[in-house]
């Protein structure tokens, strides 16, 4: 039988971490913001899906040896800030686009408007299966993200409920993220959006860098 007080319960504070900004927000906008609508939407579903590892740890109680173990805590803070800050400095590396290339509208300057997200800069666009599986990473290898869910489950989900509500909260969690993610990628994926950012050219890609090696350090140096 569904319980009606732990879904509301679930629903809103699923929804508060959800929009709060963390790494799954950044890495959603600067694919964005750089690579277009599809790959900022790339990131959202991989981000949806990283999403699925801390809410397995929180439904079934795995996340439990990670609040017992403080070896198995820190082995996931510092893989998840190792990863943060190796995407960091490979966004700090960015160069400015060739001269022949249009910054504003990453394509070469004979193509049309309509080639703004279809003919992207080659050396700079990675491909969407990569781009998918970063967004997995980032949540995945989220310490936080577990324990939040975690608390989550704790806090509103009684001992005795059974797995088919269970499962149903994490599924409602779920489609709430890729709801979100993709409403960001959307917006910042915009041809409007994008030029107003990438008229600053690499020194966005390199402000989105110095953003993910910060949150790498919040993350390594983060208590529970």
């Amino acid at each position: 039988m569904l319980d009606w007080t732990e879904l509301l319960t679930i629903a809103t504070v699923s929804w508060l971490g959800i929009m709060s900004p963390g790494p799954d927000f950044v890495v959603v906008v600067r694919h964005s913001v750089s690579y277009g609508r599809r790959h900022g939407l790339t990131a959202a579903l991989g981000v949806t899906t990283g999403t699925v590892v801390p809410l397995a740890y929180a439904t079934f109680g795995a996340a439990l040896l990670a609040t017992q173990s403080d070896l198995v805590y820190l082995i996931l803070q510092y893989a998840g800030s190792a990863y943060l800050a190796w995407l960091g400095f490979c966004a700090l590396r960015s160069r400015p686009a060739p001269p022949d290339l249009d910054p504003l509208r990453l394509t070469r300057p004979d193509t049309p408007d309509t080639a703004l997200e279809a003919s992207p800069i080659p050396t700079e666009v990675p491909t969407r299966l990569r781009t998918f599986w970063t967004g997995v990473l980032i949540t995945s290898l989220n310490a936080k993200a577990g324990l939040f869910y975690l608390s989550l489950f704790a806090m509103a989900v009684s001992a005795n409920t059974p797995v088919a509500p269970r499962l149903l909260y994490c599924a409602y969690i779920l489609i709430s993220t890729v709801i979100w993610t993709s409403v960001v990628a959307t917006l910042f994926g915009h041809g409007t959006v994008r030029r107003t950012f990438r008229a600053f050219g690499h020194w966005f890609d390199r402000f989105m860098g110095g953003v993910f090696i910060l949150l790498a350090l919040r993350t390594a140096f983060a208590r529970r």
